[in-house]
């Protein structure tokens, strides 16, 4: 909503003519998203999880031909592409033909737009959307009705293995500005009733604001919390600190859009007793992967495919690569062999998940491939979450890489933090990380978020040529 042309106006109105404002919002998201063809889906998508590892390979086999065939003979780009190399349709025929073809990029999107759009589409059917981006990268483009229609049933699917149906009413904490930001009375809450949700934006969630936000929680109850990790985490620390609890918690809490950190799972799991679930998705909805009953992400292969490149081989079996997309759904606008930018560790490929799925599993998502720190010995690290575990008095924490061999720790640090526990860190870091990386610690009063509303644990700004020496690929 914070990006809506009206949101200036919005903001001015008083909360009543707000609330009408929200309900209305609601209602055309609704009667747009949960029609007829969104409850069919989902009833296909909960009998097709079921499918064995052969019937999932042959679906995703006869679609991605007929992508492809489609692509050639309707998409600029594509057929360019495909011409330049000397590639023909028939010579894509399975999965395994994929990396004929090179892989997408953002920028190949931004200079090639309209090449993208397929001849035969109806622009009636498109569907306009747009990433932020993190570092002044945003993307412009387009998905049809019916992939974002298989998308949200996707997102409800996962819902569903937990019990949670269309009608379960929830709270959302997210960063849209539902809530004007220099509101200071409370109430700090909008009801979105069409949708069943309540929505509480980040920049409510102060010690002066906290008492309020978990008094209304705890007037009824809600069965469901869907969030970015790292605000219903600070939800969490900032009523635990001011003596708060819920006495209403909900059954799930489904995280989205950043990796769960362990330290921000173990706080919620504290302070609210309640399972939490992830799932990996993104705006250009061409791939997604959802946690299992046994916390354990899945291909959503209906949706797209999930290829893992530049891969290295794991000691205990998985592979760890970067994360390359191909939507199975949108031939109006195909995104084939599309980098996300993410890293992630596959399991191998013969293992079962006893949750009796048969989709492919990868154990840990790992993060953008720009965010991990190259220490002096040359190696790199995604996750320092670990190294925070036994620090009890830290309550958000960034780590930014600016120039190889030191970091910059970013930190939001509790009343009762001491500098034994900044020693501590240190020490960590040399015992886990590396001996001679030079750590400057800055404490602040929030961690900055990214224009999307995101909050990135490790960021880095090295340019490829810093860290080149360090990467080791296994191809």
């Amino acid at each position: 909503m914070s990006s809506h042309p009206l949101f200036f106006l919005y903001r001015r109105l008083p909360v009543w003519l707000q609330a009408r404002a929200c309900w209305l919002y609601g209602y055309n998201f609704a009667r747009k998203t949960y029609d007829q063809q969104f409850f069919e889906k989902l009833e296909w998508l909960l009998e097709s999880e079921r499918w064995s590892a052969g019937e999932i390979e042959a679906y995703q086999n006869e679609k991605l031909e007929n992508l492809i065939r489609e692509a050639y003979e309707n998409v600029q780009y594509y057929r360019e592409v495909m011409d330049s190399l000397k590639l023909r349709p028939s010579d894509i025929k399975n999965i395994g033909d994929l990396p004929k073809l090179p892989t997408l990029k953002k920028e190949n999107i931004r200079k090639n737009q309209e090449k993208f759009i397929s001849k035969k589409t109806d622009r009636r059917n498109l569907m306009f959307r747009h990433t932020s981006g993190t570092t002044g990268t945003g993307l412009h483009f387009y998905v049809n009705r019916e992939t974002n229609t298989l998308q949200y049933a996707v997102w409800w699917r996962h819902r569903n293995r937990f019990g949670m149906k269309n009608d379960s009413w929830h709270v959302n904490f997210r960063g849209n500005l539902f809530v004007p930001i220099d509101q200071n009375v409370p109430p700090y809450w909008r009801w979105i009733t069409p949708l069943r949700e309540v929505h509480i934006n980040m920049q409510h969630i102060t010690p002066s604001k906290i008492k309020y936000i978990i008094d209304f929680l705890n007037e009824r109850y809600f069965e469901f919390y869907t969030a970015f990790p790292s605000i219903v985490h600070i939800l969490a620390v900032t009523a635990m600190e001011n003596g708060l609890s819920l006495k209403t918690p909900p059954r799930v809490i489904f995280t989205g859009a950043e990796n769960v950190l362990g330290f921000q799972r173990r706080c919620l799991e504290k302070f609210t007793g309640a399972i939490i679930a992830d799932q990996y998705g993104f705006s250009e909805a061409c791939a997604n992967a959802s946690q299992c009953e046994q916390g354990v992400y899945h291909e959503d292969f209906e949706l797209g495919i999930m290829e893992c490149v530049e891969s290295e081989s794991q000691p205990d079996g998985g592979v760890w690569g970067k994360i390359v997309c191909t939507g199975l759904q949108g031939c109006d606008f195909p995104f084939i062999r599309y980098e996300i930018r993410d890293m992630a560790i596959w399991e191998d490929p013969h293992a079962n998940c006893s949750c009796g799925r048969h989709s492919k599993v990868i154990r840990r998502i790992e993060g953008r491939e720009d965010d991990y720190v190259v220490t002096p010995e040359g190696q790199r690290t995604m996750r320092f979450d670990y190294i925070f575990k036994d620090v009890e008095n830290c309550l958000e924490s960034q780590i930014v890489q600016k120039e190889p061999g030191s970091i910059t720790i970013f930190m939001v640090k509790s009343g009762a933090y001491a500098e034994k526990d900044e020693k501590f860190i240190r020490n960590e870091i040399k015992k886990w990380i590396s001996p001679t990386l030079d750590v400057e610690f800055v404490y602040v009063p929030e961690i900055e978020r990214e224009p999307n509303g995101k909050f990135r644990a490790v960021k880095s700004s090295l340019y490829p040529a810093d860290v080149g020496s360090a990467l080791r690929v296994d191809s």
